[in-house]
């Protein structure tokens, strides 16, 4: 256990950290596509794969990030993830431009031998970091600065030399105190150079070098010179600016200009406190799931926690293999996922202690809990996986990250619990070191296995007393609904648009800080903390009117929320920005989000209980009625959102969304439990039972085994609360998932079950027996007893073996209620 606990220690100290924990600058571009051809749109993916490309260059060549994360989203987006940079101004210069540098003929503006021409040279100044000359009309005063419609069409009449494609290399080369810039170029650019100053080297005629729309250099060709492969950018400029050129014209022009829709800068001081944090409440997690195992469950939990370690290092390495950025919310998701792949073996080994109750042989009874057992793991896991789908195509950053661990960890589960359990298992059983009954605990029953259903007993009244569960989930949400009209749901920047700024507040409250705000005339911000002591920051999210939707103007609204507030930035503080375009696209994917999950899960079920059943439309029935139940769950999670954003500031992010429809998927496991306990019943029904007792004894059967699943997750996020969570986000992740999980555990017995026996009451009054759940299973089990009969009819008869001459050589008979026989142990 310990070389376990070491394992997971080794891989979380690895340097590919995410963006939270090491600090850095996320930035969201979107490709202008208008200037493409229509071949070129035909190949996006292409464009997309090349601005990429050129992306990666330029982030380890002129920023000199070690490992970046580039990546294209949707046809038309790049999100750039630079994790340790903190030179946000640097990172924005650098990636923005889209380093096709091109040589014109500025033959509007006065030439080096006086001749007249519309325009004469300004001064060279700085735009946005780049050195640029302005300059004016003859006979105005009025400066033309780059940036300015009247700039852009004064370049845009001038003649084309030389474009980006014709650069071979850049360099910089000193020059007095500091460098300039030099460009070699290529033969074909070489000779069209050449051809130009032939024509025109006796009247000295402007050469300018544009990039991005914005002239760096302009000088008179020298009379009676020749240019060929090579030129200099003539001017003034910082060491630094002419590096950083150099470096980025040539890692390679982008084919198509960029807009910046979001960024941010994220303060790793937080992220490695959350780190040291998350890591413990790993670690406790893991020691309270292996105590519940062993002192539960005895020698199959002791086998459960060989095969649960083996899952940590098989996900790990996984996770090491696809080179996995281990951000906070996907070290959350792999915890998270440790408590749900116990999920698998609570189930076989709560269906194992049935079998040996009723009197199976201990290996009988093992492979009768992996068998029925098997059914409801699957199609749970499936729907988790599913909903972790939906989170990697809408999501982006942490998201993704959490919703691909969670995925690859729910894979090796499955295997883990089913293979590496069971193989074990039968191992040592087999090999008689745990053949004795005593060892597996058959007398616990701390969890309400005790109340489960025999056939002495009556089963729990659910589903005829529906309308009293139905009014405590109708109560449970209208509780919360005052905190929804008090501003209790709060939109974070990337559902709202706008600004976040961190500031130093160690003793400040949140309502000092909206006061301090409100009289700076800064209205509509919201306030939460993050970290303690010393670290503890304020985060003030901005809403977008302020600086109007300029991705540039973050810096002056972080400087202006410090001076309303009167409290210092963090020497690397975090701050964001995002435009109305992601804050568009953000509501849209989570309205996407829940809907896709939701289809998938009903078309899944529907398909799995159809096919079990011999009718889709039944299967239907099912899948509906679990998503329906959902929606007590999803109304809770919401009104326990609104009850914390009221107290605690806390926002409704990205990470909410990937938490709410987590709940989507695990609320749907519990279910599954309990439909699946059904149409096993389905097939042997009691003589003379009505729907409503077969679910009411279903759901009896099933209840011990909901609770104990539900609650090894409820424990680990609870952990995860109290001693593993330092930012605002992961706090709201964990109490959402703590809240969605108690609430489905609760719908899954209480409200889908009923509505799927008030629906099947409703078709048997408007169609008929016939038409009900249970009249079609009575059907398809007669169907499955035909069939049966015909295969085995057969065997009744003598088999006689001739060889080829047409004489017995041997005689068998078997009778075919003997074969049946011989399988009752293990198909019973």
């Amino acid at each position: 256990m310990l070389g376990v606990l070491s394992g997971l220690g080794y891989y979380f100290k690895k340097p590919n950290l995410g963006l939270d924990i090491e600090g850095g600058v996320r930035l969201t571009y979107k490709m202008d596509l208008s200037k493409l051809s229509a071949e070129q749109r035909g190949n996006l993916s292409g464009i997309q794969a090349n601005v990429v490309r050129t992306m990666v260059t330029r982030s380890t060549g002129a920023l000199g990030v070690v490992e970046p994360l580039v990546q294209g989203k949707g046809s038309d987006e790049i999100i750039v993830e630079l994790p340790g940079f903190t030179d946000e101004k640097k990172a924005k210069d650098t990636l923005k431009s889209t380093a096709s540098i091109e040589w014109y003929w500025a033959k509007s503006v006065v030439t080096g031998a006086g001749s007249p021409r519309i325009f004469e040279i300004g001064k060279q100044t700085d735009f946005e970091g780049t050195p640029a000359y302005t300059f004016y009309r003859r006979g105005s005063d009025d400066e033309i600065k780059p940036g300015t419609p009247e700039y852009k069409t004064m370049i845009a009449g001038w003649d084309l030399i030389l474009k980006g494609d014709d650069l071979i290399r850049a360099e910089a080369q000193p020059f007095g105190d500091s460098y300039i810039p030099t460009m070699q170029f290529s033969r074909e650019g070489a000779r069209k150079l050449e051809e130009w100053t032939r024509r025109n080297q006796r009247t000295q005629p402007q050469l300018a070098a544009v990039l991005d729309d914005v002239v760096i250099g302009i000088a008179p060709l020298k009379a009676n010179t020749v240019l060929r492969d090579n030129a200099v950018i003539e001017g003034e400029f910082p060491k630094e600016y002419v590096i950083q050129l150099k470096e980025l014209l040539n890692s390679g022009s982008l084919p198509v200009s960029l807009t910046m829709t979001s960024s941010q800068k994220v303060d790793p001081t937080i992220g490695k406190q959350a780190l040291d944090k998350i890591i413990v409440a790993g670690v406790i997690s893991f020691a309270l799931i292996a105590a519940f195992l062993i002192v539960y469950y005895a020698f199959p939990g002791f086998v459960a926690l060989i095969a649960l370690g083996l899952y940590v290092l098989f996900t790990l390495t996984v996770m090491k293999w696809i080179n996995a950025t281990f951000s906070l919310a996907a070290i959350a998701g792999f915890i998270l996922s440790v408590g749900m792949a116990v999920d698998a073996n609570i189930l076989v080994f709560e269906r194992f202690k049935e079998e040996m109750k009723a009197g199976k042989s201990l290996m009988a009874a093992i492979e009768l809990g992996f068998k029925r057992a098997l059914p409801a793991i699957f199609d749970s896991n499936a729907c988790t996986i599913l909903t972790s789908i939906v989170l990697v195509n809408l999501g982006t950053g942490p998201v993704k990250g959490f919703a691909s661990t969670l995925i690859i960890g729910v894979a090796i589960s499955l295997f883990t619990a089913i293979v590496v359990t069971r193989s074990l298992l039968i191992f040592l059983v087999g090999s008689g070191i745990g053949n004795n009954p005593k060892f597996y605990a058959l007398e616990r029953n701390w969890f309400g296995e005790h109340l489960e259903y025999t056939a002495d007993s009556k089963p729990f009244q659910i589903v005829n007393t529906a309308k009293k569960w139905f009014a405590i989930s109708i109560i449970s949400i209208v509780i919360f609904l005052p905190f929804w009209f008090i501003g209790g749901l709060k939109p974070s920047v990337e559902f709202r648009g706008g600004y976040e700024v961190e500031l130093k507040a160690p003793t400040q409250s949140i309502g000092e800080v909206q006061q301090r705000l409100k009289a700076g005339n800064i209205d509509g911000a919201n306030v939460k903390f993050a970290g303690s002591g010393d670290t503890r920051v304020a985060i003030v999210t901005v809403p977008l009117e302020l600086g109007k939707a300029d991705p540039n103007a973050a810096e002056a609204v972080a400087t202006q929320v410090s001076t309303a507030t009167g409290l210092p930035r963090p020497a690397t503080g975090g701050s964001a920005f995002v435009g109305p375009a992601v804050q568009k696209e953000t509501v849209q994917n989570a309205i996407l989000g829940v809907v896709i999950s939701a289809a998938l899960i009903v078309l899944w079920l529907a398909f799995r209980f159809g096919v079990a059943l011999g009718n889709f439309v039944v299967g239907l029935r099912f899948g509906l009625s679990a998503v329906l139940a959902l929606i007590h769950d999803v109304f809770v999670v919401l009104g326990v959102t609104a009850v914390v954003g009221y107290f605690y500031g806390w926002e409704v992010s990205a990470l909410f969304l990937t938490s709410m429809l987590t709940v989507i998927g695990f609320s749907v496991h519990d279910t599954i439990v309990i439909f699946d306990r059904i149409r096993e019943n389905l097939r042997k029904p009691h003589t003379g039972e009505d729907f409503g007792n077969l679910v009411n004894r279903s759901i009896t059967q099933s209840f011990a085994r909901s609770l104990n699943t539900s609650m090894t997750v409820i424990a680990t996020l609870a952990i995860l609360l109290i001693w593993g969570t330092a930012t605002p986000d992961l706090k709201l992740f964990c109490v959402t998932m703590l809240a969605g999980i108690i609430s489905g555990t609760y719908s899954s017995i209480y409200n889908a079950s009923p509505i799927l026996y008030l629906w099947d009451k409703a078709v048997i009054k408007n169609k008929g027996e016939a038409h009900s759940i249970m009249g079609i299973a009575r059907a398809e089990n007669a169907r499955a007893r035909a069939s049966q009969t015909l295969v085995e009819a057969p065997s009744s008869r003598a088999e006689t073996n001739t060889d080829t001459t047409g004489k017995t050589y041997g005689q068998v008979r078997r009778r075919a209620s003997a074969v049946k026989n011989s399988k009752i142990e293990l198909d019973d």
